[in-house]
């Protein structure tokens, strides 16, 4: 009768377990107000700033990059091939240059705005693409327990239980180029559990799925799933 009952409770959990969801989208501007539509026919110009925002695993950062300009290729590389593949534009190009790029004119001297009004006549495509920064710092999950006398005497850690998470928060900007206006910004968070001190498998997972999840939202408009 108990094997029963644990049973019954298993089959209650499993499906409340994997339907669960989780916020992995911080939106700035609203998705469902704005007029932002994605596909094959659909065209942009990515941009990236040069800023990487390194918080958390700076040591297995530097193993894996020589350089910050290594990881935004990467980074970029890995996004243009996500994004092409799941249909959410049909061509994407890349800019090189690494100037500030925004219709915010208010935080541009004469010479930047030159050059944000110059890339915005120039382009040729739908949207531009704009990664503001990318943030790599880490999440702990658990608690560490608490000290408690131990039978053969002293003190002792009992209970707890911790596990550590890489998180790559990527920040983009999306404008439409004709219009010069933003119609989306939003931060895509990425997240890779470090498992047996794997932290570069950690970083990977949490590159890949920052920019799955900026994926999912560019098609979908949900910020949880």
């Amino acid at each position: 009768m108990k094997l029963n009952k644990w049973l019954l409770t298993g089959l209650i959990s499993f499906p409340l377990l994997f339907s669960c969801t989780t916020v992995r989208i911080s939106e700035v501007k609203e998705y469902n107000k704005s007029e932002f539509t994605f596909g094959t026919n659909k065209t942009a110009l990515l941009v990236s700033s040069d800023e990487v925002l390194l918080k958390e695993f700076t040591k297995t950062f530097g193993k894996k990059y020589k350089e910050k300009e290594d990881f935004i290729k990467e980074f970029d590389s890995l996004l243009v091939t996500t994004l092409k593949n799941e249909s959410v534009f049909g061509t994407i190009k890349t800019e090189k240059s690494r100037d500030l790029v925004s219709n915010d004119s208010f935080i541009f001297n004469l010479e930047q705005q030159k050059k944000v009004d110059s890339l915005f006549t120039n382009a040729t495509t739908d949207y531009l693409i704009r990664i503001v920064r990318y943030e790599i710092t880490n999440s702990i999950q658990g608690n560490p327990g608490m000290m408690m006398p131990m039978a053969g005497g002293g003190m002792g850690m009992m209970g707890g239980g911790q596990s550590e998470s890489c998180i790559v928060n990527s920040h983009f900007q999306i404008y439409d180029i004709k219009s010069k206006k933003k119609v989306l910004d939003f931060v895509s968070k990425g997240s890779g559990s470090v498992v047996f001190f794997a932290f570069e498998s950690a970083l990977n997972s949490a590159i890949d799925n920052s920019i799955k999840n900026a994926t999912i939202y560019l098609k979908t408009g949900n910020i949880k799933f």
